[in-house]
């Protein structure tokens, strides 16, 4: 199983139905859709589509909605302008652009002279030499630095410059109704600055009627000012890179995003590194070397996702640019350097009990070589205590909630499954270490560790959190240790003690009428299992000599017979239907 997620953005190039299931087969985690380009019907049928995939796929496929947010893009022309080196263009609010003069979709009057404009993600450059008045109907004259051609719709950004914009846009309001109605997993705010972007959001989505998860974008220099609040408000939080490497200083980004990642594995905050990761794959069958790297050290600070913008929206070969991404995250996360850096990476727990738990569910599985972690979870929230732990092995998230389990596909490691409903909190535990037999995440016979956090509403439970070590299969007797060990072997029953008959190489099941004492060959057996409670009888003293395992006061059920391979785990004082001992396993 992978690791990281791969959140895919869709578009002209990728959004047939056939397409978003090849997308989803290579490894696709999330589908985005933004809204800064094409119309509000297109998305509610793309949505509409991702949630058929959704219905054939063994995964969830959840889907994002990235809002255009107060964004300043140039007007959207048919054929790019030129804008030629120490050229003077005004800027004014508008539905076209010549070389002389670029109509942008706000104003930008806040600006002074010599404050920067940029272009294009930065690519033409210009400085601003005055003001003509303010407002709507003002006009900024700027002298071009750099210049090319202008193309349609690209995006504007004024270096340090607050421009009092609206966090989120009447156009923004239409997109958060559509999210509402048709029920999306995530919403991507664009360009906030505080924790009350993030909010005025979430109050809007609620407005609406609905409960959507807020990821924020992180673009903005007051964002990374204001990062930890952002982080305590957000569900997520996303890397945007290219708005971002336009208004810090490019130098400043590789640390920023460090930065960001190791914060949001702190706090258990989801994390995705966006913008550029495989860009040359737009038109390209392969990608840089460079931008494999840029993906493999993504992976390795620790991001809980990788995301494809125009690779996949608009790309030559969609599929193809995932597979790619795909083969890139699991060669680093099967490497030494990988598991080394993330076992030195574990983040402290905080004051909540769910997190010291999970932090000792993680180690736990370490120490006792299980093969997953399974996090049974109404809302999510023990599922993403686990994640923000790193462990070793896998995390099998279960949940009744599809809409929580479309959710938790965005996280590290999480490998989100549905199950049912339960009463009682055994039975939660057994729908959940079956889920993770079911997913292949463990075998039957393996070792689970299993943090439980379904407890509030169940019968007999007195915690929110249980904590348990589990092993996946079937229990057909539990008793009480008298001598410890493991084995796996045939069974052969006795009531009058009789030996002469047992195949060697057979553990013994003592019934309750049995009285006296063993005649022919003790030698031949590996194992005893005595339904009769007690630890000093005649079959306990036989263990004892033989140093073979025993467990007492545990019948064992009539469906077995004799010849019936069983497992006694004498550790444990417990019985097992088949051989679960796994001899070719660590």
């Amino acid at each position: 199983m992978r690791n990281a997620k791969i959140v895919c953005t869709l578009g002209p190039a990728s959004e047939s139905r056939r397409t978003v299931r090849q997308l989803a087969e290579a490894g696709m985690s999330v589908a985005r859709l933004n809204a800064s380009h094409g119309s509000r019907e297109d998305r509610a049928e793309l949505v509409d589509r991702i949630r058929d995939v959704d219905e054939t796929t063994p995964g969830p496929l959840p889907v994002m909605l990235d809002l255009q947010g107060p964004e300043i893009r140039t007007a959207q022309i048919d054929e790019p302008v030129h804008l030629e080196p120490d050229s003077t263009v005004r800027f004014v609010v508008g539905d076209d652009a010549t070389s002389e003069e670029v109509g942008l979709s706000y104003a930008i009057t806040n600006v002074e002279p010599g404050d920067t404009v940029l272009l294009d993600d930065g690519r033409i450059e210009t400085t601003v030499e005055s003001v003509e008045a303010d407002g709507e109907d003002g006009a900024v004259v700027a002298r071009v630095e750099s210049g090319g051609d202008l193309g349609s719709r690209k995006g504007v950004n004024v270096p340090g410059v607050e421009l009092d914009l609206d966090v989120v846009t009447e156009a923004d309001r239409r997109e958060l109704e559509l999210a509402a109605e048709k029920g999306v997993d995530f919403v991507a705010a664009s360009f906030v600055r505080s924790a009350d972007d993030v909010l005025e959001v979430s109050e809007v989505l609620e407005a609406a009627g609905a409960d959507v998860p807020v990821v924020a974008k992180i673009e903005r220099r007051g964002a990374v000012e204001n990062l930890d609040e952002i982080i305590d408000a957000a569900y997520g939080v996303m890397i945007a890179r290219g708005d971002l490497g336009v208004e810090c200083p490019l130098e400043d980004v590789p640390m920023i995003q460090k930065r960001i990642i190791r914060k949001c594995q702190a706090t258990g905050t989801p994390v995705i590194t966006a913008t550029e990761m495989l860009d040359s794959m737009v038109t390209a069958r392969r990608p840089t070397r460079a931008e494999a790297s840029d993906v493999a050290n993504a992976v390795l600070d620790g991001t809980d996702a990788v995301m494809l913008s125009g690779e996949t929206a608009v790309g030559d070969d969609p599929v193809r640019v995932v597979e790619t991404m795909d083969r890139i995250v699991r060669e680093v996360e099967d490497s030494g350097e990988y598991d080394e850096i993330r076992e030195q990476r574990v983040p402290p727990a905080d004051d909540a009990r769910t997190d010291a738990l999970a932090r000792s569910a993680r180690y736990l599985a370490r120490d006792i070589g299980a093969s997953a972690v399974v996090a049974a979870s109404e809302s999510g929230y023990t599922a993403l205590k686990v994640a923000k732990f790193r462990p070793q092995v896998p995390v099998v998230a279960t949940t009744p909630n599809d809409r929580v389990r479309r959710q938790l596909a965005l996280s590290w490691g999480v490998d989100a499954e549905y199950t049912p409903m339960s009463s009682g909190v055994e039975n939660v535990i057994e729908n959940a270490v079956q889920a993770a037999l079911d997913a292949g995440a463990a075998e039957s016979g393996d070792t689970v560790v299993v943090l439980s956090g379904m407890m509030s509403g169940l019968e007999g439970a007195s915690t929110t959190n249980t904590l348990k070590v589990h092993v996946a299969a079937e229990t057909i007797a539990t008793g009480r240790s008298v001598v410890s060990g493991r084995v796996a072997a045939p069974v052969a029953r006795t009531t009058d003690g009789d030996l002469s008959d047992v195949p060697p190489g057979s553990i013994l099941a003592v019934e309750p009428e049995f009285e006296g004492e063993f005649s022919g060959d003790p030698g031949a057996l590996v194992g005893i299992v005595d339904a009769r409670p007690g630890m000093t009888g005649y079959p306990a003293m036989v263990a004892r000599e033989l140093d073979v395992p025993m467990i007492s006061g545990a019948p064992l059920d009539p469906a077995i017979r004799d010849g019936d391979t069983v497992t006694l785990d004498a550790e444990r004082g417990v019985v097992y239907e088949g051989d679960v001992t796994h001899p070719d396993r660590a």
